[in-house]
């Protein structure tokens, strides 16, 4: 007999939260997108922090109105989210200072310090991580040489997603496709590296012991969401990259995907790490996913240029939106004006529209301000990005590429996904836009019916629907 099941997948992101609820009959299932709301990192002086409590009001509201909809009746819970960003908890779990935003400026100098303590060469040997300068590692670097007085008593510190299900249950666990992201996880063993911690003076014993995703870590405290005391909070792919990739309906054998949002995520899914210590190599990531595979993929700046370069347009009095850009960029030629999309350069917010304009100067080509053919050079460019990438990932991997699945927001900017099958060469397969929620829940129903493998992951995601369709 099918079980039947209600399980609520929250997708945290850095520009919105969501609450998607699933009701599974046995042999499919229905998402219902039931709450969603704003995300945006509060300026605190010098410093970029997130407001937890705000989000945790947000994330409690979304998951009562799940369990209204559902009658009470929800079976799991389950929280993903982006990477890198952590809180500092206390003996008794309770936060301990700000909680500091990737884009926050500190990172830079501390990916430096780190340099001169440990090399560069040895970190990714280790680590198999991509060089970013907003990695946990040199976060935590920077928190513990600014902030002495909240890292010494610190007990623990948890990623954002960890964090959260540690308020709901009170558990303390990382898991593992959230950990990979920070640069400390050795990418063989997949257990926090002693030689990492101890080289920055990072106290391995302040690092949380790392489960599997699809781990059950217990039910919700009561009186913490009404409605939900009963709840079996389980572990998915807490790092939402891992979420999305989870939420493929496609077979991976010759598959390409790139998580498209307000950053990009270039990548294929491989048993085993690549860690490649020179050229192009150093620019992969091999990131945790599901059952132990590894996402071997490239961070790329995404529509976080267009996004900007919005603000900018409607701040100044044109009330300008992305579905009217893309329409108006739906003819752009593969041809024409672009600059090199690379993320260092636009990483911090502001001043876009004339950032971009000097990255045209340094190609030989004209300015431009006009929204819409500035929007149809930022979709040329990150095309150009995207197919670079998947050159490199070719001859990394030896992986042949016949398809490129777009899942995440992005894959709704049809100017964008017709440009990237151009300049790739590559058939563009149109996966789910809210891929993080689709393979949280699909993570969260496999741990339910005992069977995390990617198979069954995968199986269950090919079978989920939002409820429009």
């Amino acid at each position: 007999m099918s079980i039947t099941r209600n399980v609520v997948a929250v997708d945290l992101g850095a520009e919105s939260g969501r609450v998607a609820l699933c009701r599974w009959d046995g042999s499919e299932g229905r998402l219902e997108e039931v709450y969603r709301f704003s995300n945006r990192p509060l300026v605190d002086g010098n410093h970029l922090l997130w407001d937890l409590e705000r989000i945790w009001r947000e994330l409690v509201e979304g998951l009562a109105r799940a369990a209204a909809h559902a009658s009470g009746r929800i079976d799991s819970i389950g929280i993903d989210g982006w990477g890198v960003d952590y809180v500092l908890l206390d003996a008794a779990g309770n936060q301990l200072g700000p909680a500091f935003c990737y884009r926050d400026a500190r990172t830079g100098p501390a990916m430096d310090r780190a340099f001169a303590l440990i090399p560069k060469d040895r970190i990714y040997q280790i680590t198999g991580i991509q060089f970013m300068p907003f990695n946990t590692i040199y976060q935590l670097l920077a928190h513990k040489e600014e902030f002495p007085q909240f890292w010494e008593p610190t007990a623990r510190w948890l990623t954002l997603p960890e964090y959260f299900q540690h308020r709901l249950t009170g558990v303390v666990a990382a898991e593992y496709t959230e950990a990979s992201t920070t640069q400390l996880l050795e990418v063989g063993s997949r257990v926090w590296s002693r030689e990492l911690a101890e080289a920055l003076g990072l106290d391995l014993g302040k690092f949380p012991t790392i489960v599997p995703a699809g781990t059950v870590l217990g039910p919700v405290r009561p009186g913490t969401v009404p409605g939900l005391d009963h709840s079996q909070v389980i572990a998915p792919a807490c790092h939402d990259t891992g979420s999305a990739v989870a939420g493929i309906p496609f077979p991976h054998a010759r598959l390409a995907f790139i998580s498209s949002g307000t950053w990009s995520l270039v990548g294929t899914v491989l048993e085993e790490p690549v860690v490649e210590t020179s050229g192009a190599g150093t620019h992969f990531t091999n990131e945790g996913g599901v059952a132990s595979t590894i996402c071997y993929l490239q961070n790329v700046i995404g529509l976080w240029l267009l996004q900007e370069c919005l603000r900018e347009w409607n701040a100044a009095g044109l009330p300008l939106t992305p579905a009217e850009l893309t329409a108006q960029c739906l003819d752009a030629p593969p041809e024409g004006p672009y600059f090199e999309a690379e993320e260092a350069q636009y990483l911090a917010p502001g001043n876009m529209v004339e950032r971009i304009n000097a990255g045209l100067r340094a190609q030989g080509f004209a300015e431009e301000r006009r929204p819409a053919p500035l929007a149809a050079i930022i979709l040329r460019s990150l095309a150009r990005r995207y197919a670079r990438a998947l050159d490199e990932l070719r001859t990394l991997t030896g992986k042949r590429l016949e398809r490129v699945a777009i899942v995440g927001g992005g894959v709704k900017n049809e100017a964008l996904n017709r440009l990237t099958e151009l300049l790739t060469g590559l058939e563009v397969a149109r996966g789910p836009s809210e891929a993080a929620a689709r393979g949280n829940c699909a993570v969260q129903l496999a741990a339910l019916a005992g069977a995390v493998t990617v198979a069954q992951v995968a199986a269950i995601s090919a079978r989920l629907r939002p409820t429009d369709s």
